[in-house]
């Protein structure tokens, strides 16, 4: 299940140590990769990276420098106060008198004896308590479990932490026990704020709002039995094959029948079989045990009959000695973490599985092996059908008898499937970006047969499973070049004042400084015919600079001096190599073309004070030697600007500047002579950190958990509380997002005030705003700030009559006169639209700026006023009257006390090689309009009955539920250890039935219930409801796997009466490729358009798709995993779609089509336009665990 991990340590184990905390020599855990690296190498012995480690997966640095990427199925580690800790289910007594394990993922407590309650466990706040009718006995604790003696006649209680909850469980010693009417309906008092209901197939859901909290999988028991009830032997005393029972799992050949489970007004009600519990031949003690989970593991088994087995205590495969069953097990092992770790996109250099086998049936070695398999598809039990085996990857042999027919007990075995196939698969994973990978284990050998051997039956402890993989980031290209210290320009030749220039560039490599690089540069003379005349070989190279060695990596490197001559053009690149054992090369830098004049004045710029932010002011010094120097000029694309030129040698000037980026910022500089000669370009070059905040944003909308009053609150403490006081103030229904309001200015008295606001518009200070304007002529300002008789600022709509409509920003140059100097868009303004405009002033640059849509224009500014008022929405102020009204919607406001740049708008991503190593979604980032993960979602046998065919809506997600079809199925979802929506046109087929259905959901409000029918059943009644403007900017996000490479499917649309607005889709027809297509029209002859995916899709792999309508640019975007990979313009608004939004369909041409056939998971929509950026943000989250 997703929602937070609990961790509940009481103890630490050792070997666990506080992130950032220095090591101790030689320990086995080190803050970080690099320090992991530095101690494995030095200590000769593996060291974990405390920072790479999550609930599954860590980093292990290896003696000889390699980084290993383990992976697991089942919580290793939890949290404690002192940092991780390895899981460690032995119970210890804490102050209360309670017993809790001393480090597990779940926070479980158990009665010490006495009254109370038996079990506590605590998740996000919420408690579930079961207890024991009467006093409970002293207890005996054993390791991970509490047996409370006699609590009947016969009958044993044992409670057992396990690795994601607890098992209690009844142990019934004879057969009067088993008479006792007691024992034949077993109570258990529930408590807490949770509501305990029943789930599919005869689980238990612990849920809080219909979000499940915590589940049980359905109830099992089982005997003792250990021989064949027809000989009375032991099958151990002839091969060894039986395992025998205990309290935590089903012996081999033990008999196991299920519980029914009924949740009571009183409490929980367990209903063991009675046939078993009145068997003749049935051998005590019996077990009755539902277990508990707080998250669902990452592996499944299935069996050949569809048989089932509560006992998860143990991975099977092969034939059943006890049944006809053929087990296989399947594991899902996350390729990310979500903490900066992945294999994406990584050089794999080895991978195995490793596989700690608990029992055999055989007492010498047998085969078992590891297939390639789809994602599982239902946890615990997936279908056999469905997990088909697709590829063989490897075999192992083992045998680890425990059944004593061996002459002696035999101890686990350690089972590694591995080699050159599992190595290329990995790599297949890595190179695919998926988040996951699945592996199927069977007791077929290499040549697929034999699987119902008997002899080949074994059991594994799924807790052990792990996969290893030995991993190198390849060095990037370098970036950031540049000749003698100065910049290379994106295009063109540079030129430098020198005939010894020294090369440098940035060396980026993903594993930070646990690398050391290899620094090679490379470099010609440019031929006659260009630089698109050079290739690999040709012009021959010219010798190189001497490598340099021991780079670390994201460093600047600079080369030995090399020599030229003047009149001669030049060109170089950069490359790296990563030190052993991969010695990975990495790929070119782009060519910098370079040469010499030594007859120009020389010029050097060198930062004073470096910004501490994007947007912020900081200080350059520019020198020169040249004494006749008189002025520099500067500027970030172009030294345009002057300055004096002052001293005497050196000639220099200080002047402010802006940063004008995220991460790396070049600022470009010229000294000017006397006589106006130029001289060569010089660069200063810095990085800045994080933006800042704004002072303060008013959303100016509600939604679900969004009150007017909380619309109308700061939603930024940097600035202090300046809340917004409305007059006649109008909230519009469904006028941005639907199902939300937003507030509408009339152009008569509206207007909303913060009078506490303090704002220097002499300084620099930025303004942004979401506006959709009415069609209306004149000056409309719908942002401003008094000042007395004037605004010194506004954000305006302006139609004189003559242009289009075009949207500005506009200073004040006097307090008293209307004087003013305004920067408008190039582009007309369009109503109706909702439209992102901002405006900025830059006091160290001079400018005002103008941004719509996230694109600026600017204009020089120097005049700028101030004095004491309040920021304004909805009008200016003129000769101290209100004026400018705006007829219009506004929401999102926001106030900086910095310039706004331009990734403030767009994002970035930390991969980005200029970026300041931070993701950032953005300002332009839209508001999520459905949201559905399928937590709590339940499968729908019986079309709209009550608490099933349904998926809760999820955070953002507007009230809106998914109506799910007769026949969808709720099963695993991408992290395997959720839920997501499993279709497949067919009704449920492996319970046996062979229904042809429709499967598909759609948005829709719960209205209410019908009567009771006839037989007392209520059913839901919905109303469907759209989730997005089609024909404003729109967002469609997903985790999907496809079940097959064929057909049209759909994994999202919007429909209309009689087309889709917008769907988003897998097309074989395509080439096999994702696809995002919107309609012009709501006619059956409407015209389409499409952007389609440059990547092919994968099947059976989880893989996460977008797609994205952006009105701004009329443009079209396809990303899959994260990163964009298509764009298409296109020439029409597309339709307005007023019907739901449809999960695993589309409409089309007045039909239902194009349906999904396999899985999705985490679906998303959003009213507005997601960056790369944000895109970026939203898949990267949803590739680690769950917490």
């Amino acid at each position: 299940m997703a929602a937070a991990v609990l961790t509940a340590g009481l103890l630490s184990a050792p070997g666990s140590a506080p992130a950032g905390a220095a090591p101790p020599a030689c320990a086995g855990v080190a803050p970080t990769e690099a320090a992991a690296v530095a101690l494995a190498t030095s200590c000769g012995e593996p060291v974990v990276a405390d920072a790479s480690r999550t609930e599954f997966t860590q980093v292990v640095a290896q003696p000889d420098g390699r980084l290993r990427f383990e992976s697991a199925v089942e919580p290793q580690r939890a949290r404690t106060a002192r940092g991780w800790a390895e899981v460690d289910l032995g119970l210890g007594r804490s102050a209360d008198g309670r017993w809790r394990p001393s480090v597990s993922v779940a926070d479980v407590a158990f009665s010490g004896g006495g009254t109370g309650p038996l079990v506590t466990l605590v998740r996000g706040g919420r408690t579930l308590t079961m207890s024991w009718p009467g006093s409970l006995p002293a207890p005996v604790v054993s390791g991970d479990s509490v047996t409370y003696p006699s609590v009947m006649s016969d009958v044993d209680l044992v409670v057992r932490a396990t690795r994601a909850g607890f098992a209690h469980t009844l142990v019934v010693k004879t057969a009067a026990a088993a008479a006792n009417p007691a024992v034949r309906q077993i109570r258990f008092g529930l408590g807490g704020d949770l509501d305990v209901r029943t789930g599919a197939g005869g689980g238990l859901e612990a849920v809080a709002g219909g979000a499940v909290v915590a589940s049980a999988e359905p109830a099992v028991m089982w005997d003792s039995r250990a021989e064949t009830p027809a000989t009375g032997r032991a099958l151990a005393g002839a091969s060894g094959r039986a395992s025998r029972s205990t309290a935590a799992e089903a012996g081999d050949l033990a008999r196991v029948a299920p519980v029914t489970v009924a949740v009571a007004e009183d409490g929980l009600v367990l209903r063991p079989d009675p046939a078993l519990l009145k068997a003749r031949d049935a051998v005590f003690p019996l077990f009755v045990d539902p277990t508990w989970s707080v998250f669902k593991y990452k592996w499944a088994y299935a069996t050949n009959t569809g048989n089932s087995n509560s006992d998860h205590s143990a991975a099977r495969v092969g034939k059943d000695p006890n049944s006809s069953n053929v087990y296989r097990s399947f594991f899902q092992f996350s390729t990310t973490a979500g903490n900066g770790v992945s294999l994406k996109y990584k050089h794999i250099e080895s991978a195995r599985v490793e596989m700690n086998l608990d029992h055999s049936a055989s007492c010498g070695p047998t085969v078992a092996s590891m297939y390639r398999t789809p994602s599982i598809n239902s946890v615990m039990q997936a279908s056999w059908s469905a997990m088909q085996l697709t590829t063989l990857l490897a075999t192992a042999s083992g045998n680890a008898n425990e059944a004593g027919g061996c002459g002696s007990i035999q101890g686990d075995m350690i089972m590694n499937f591995q080699g050159a196939t599992v190595t290329n698969q990995m790599q297949t994973a890595a190179n695919g970006a998926w988040g996951s990978i699945a592996f199927g284990f069977t007791a077929r050998d290499g040549g697929g047969a034999g699987e119902s051997t008997e002899d080949r039956w074994k059991k594994f402890h799924p807790n052990d499973a792990k996969l290893f993989v030995d991993y190198d980031s390849k060095p990037g290209p370098p970036n950031g070049l540049q000749v003698h210290g100065v910049a290379c320009p994106a295009s063109g030749v540079l030129t430098v004042g020198t005939l010894t220039p020294t090369f440098s560039a940035v060396f980026p490599d993903a594993d930070g400084s646990a690398d050391s690089l290899i620094a090679q540069f490379e470099w010609i003379e440019v031929p006659a015919g260009g630089m698109g005349t050079v290739t690999a070989t040709t012009p021959a190279r010219r010798t190189p600079p001497p490598n340099k060695t021991g780079v670390t990596p994201n460093s600047r490197t600079t080369s030995a001096s090399v020599t030229i001559v003047t009149g001669r053009t030049y060109a170089y690149r950069a490359r790296s190599t990563d030190k052993p054992p991969y010695s990975l090369t990495g790929d070119w830098s782009v060519w910098c073309q370079f040469a010499a004049d030594t007859s120009k004045p020389p010029v050097s710029a060198a930062m004073v004070t470096t910004p501490s932010g994007p947007g912020l002011k900081g200080r350059v010094r520019f020198e020169s030697t040249a004494t006749d120097v008189t002025k520099f000029r500067y500027g970030w694309d172009d030294a345009t600007k002057e300055v004096t030129a002052q001293g005497t040698n050196p000639k220099w000037a200080e002047v402010d500047v802006t940063a004008q980026s995220y991460g790396r910022n070049v600022l470009w500089v010229q000294a000017v002579d006397a006589t106006g000669n130029l001289s060569n370009k010089g660069s200063a070059e810095f990085a800045v950190g994080k933006p800042s905040e704004p002072v303060a944003k008013w959303g100016l909308e509600t939604y679900p958990g969004e009150t007017q009053a909380d619309a109308l609150a700061d939603q930024q403490a940097a600035g202090g509380s300046t809340p917004l006081v409305g007059t006649l103030l109008s909230w519009i229904d469904d006028a941005r997002l639907l199902g939300g309001q937003t507030v509408r200015f009339n152009g008569g008295s509206s207007q909303a005030v913060a009078s506490g606001l303090t704002m220097d518009t002499t300084a620099s200070f930025s303004v942004a705003a979401w506006v959709r304007m009415d069609d209306v002529a004149g000056y409309h300002t719908f942002l401003s700030k008094d000042a007395g008789q004037v605004s010194t600022f506004r954000l305006q709509w302006v139609d004189n009559g003559v242009d289009p409509p075009r949207w500005c920003f506009r200073m004040a140059t006097s307090l008293t006169t209307p004087d003013s100097q305004a920067i408008c868009s190039q582009t007309p303004a369009v109503p109706g639209r909702w439209t992102h405009v901002a405006g900025s002033y830059d006091k160290a640059e001079g400018k005002i700026r103008l941004w719509v849509d996230g694109q600026h224009a600017a204009l020089n500014f120097t005049t700028p006023v101030t004095a004491s008022g309040s920021v304004v929405l909805g009008r200016a102020l003129n000769a101290g009257a209100p004026s400018e009204r705006t007829y219009g919607e506004m929401a999102d406001v926001q106030i900086f006390d910095r310039v706004l740049v331009t990734q403030d708008f767009v994002g970035q991503v930390a991969a980005d090689p200029y970026s300041g190593g931070f993701n950032r979604p953005g300002m332009l980032s839209p508001i999520p309009t459905g949201s559905w993960d399928f937590e709590g979602a339940t499968s729908c046998y019986l079309a709209d009955l009550r608490d099933t065919c349904e998926a809760l809506p999820g955070a953002g997600g507007f009230d809106r539920w998914l109506a799910l079809t007769r026949g969808a199925a709720v099963g695993a979802g991408h992290s395997a250890s959720d839920n997501g929506l499993w279709l497949d046109n067919a009704y449920f087929p492996d319970e046996g039935f062979s229904e042809t259905t429709q499967e598909y959901g759609r948005s829709a409000y719960k209205t209410g219930l019908t009567p009771p029918d006839g037989d007392g059943l209520e059913y839901t009644i919905w109303q469907d409801t759209p989730a997005l403007y089609t024909d404003q900017s729109f967002t469609m996000a997903a985790w999907v796997m496809l079940d097959s490479l064929t057909g049209e499917r759909t994994l999202v649309s919007q429909r209309g009466a009689h087309e889709s607005g917008g769907w988003l889709k897998y097309s074989s027809s395509a080439g096999g490729k994702w696809r995002f297509t919107v309609s012009e029209e709501d006619a059956t002859t409407t015209d389409m358009e499409s952007v389609t995916s440059e990547v092919l899709a994968e099947e059976g792999v989880w893989t996460h798709v977008a797609g994205v309508y952006d009105a701004a640019r009329s443009e079209l975007r396809i990303y899959v995993n994260g990163e964009k990979r298509g764009t298409q313009t296109i020439p029409f608004t597309p339709m307005a779609s007023s019907g739901p939004l449809l999960v695993g369909r589309t409409f089309w041409h007045d039909q239902l089509v194009d349906p999904w056939i396999g899985a999705i998971d985490d679906v998303t929509v959003f009213q507005g336009a997601m960056t790369d950026a944000a895109v970026g943000a939203l898949h990267d989250p949803q590739s680690v665990e769950p917490e």
